[in-house]
């Protein structure tokens, strides 16, 4: 994943939408911008409040854990998980 990969698409999308950008959504968030850009960028996790937060500020009307979805090519799935769905995959 590269330094400047976006992980959370749908709220970027939704600050896109509004036209908030990051220092506005740091500063209503409270928080430092760097500290938002890494929890964007997956390098750290946003709380339960700070995810409910969010989502009110953006006034999205998706549920939470859609409204946090990663992509599938943002999140390889983990090495646990590669067998698990390896084995149930029907053979030829």
């Amino acid at each position: 994943m590269s330094k400047r990969t976006i992980i959370y698409r749908n709220v970027a999308a939704r600050m896109a939408l509004l036209g908030i950008k990051k220092t506005e959504l740091a500063k209503l968030l409270d928080m430092n911008y760097s500290t938002l850009q890494g929890k964007l960028r997956g390098r750290s996790s946003f709380s339960l409040e700070e995810a409910i937060e969010i989502k009110d500020i953006l006034c999205s009307g998706a549920a939470l854990e859609d409204f946090f979805a990663r992509t599938e090519a943002d999140c390889p799935p983990l090495p646990n998980q590669e067998r698990i769905y390896a084995s149930s995959k029907p053979t030829a």
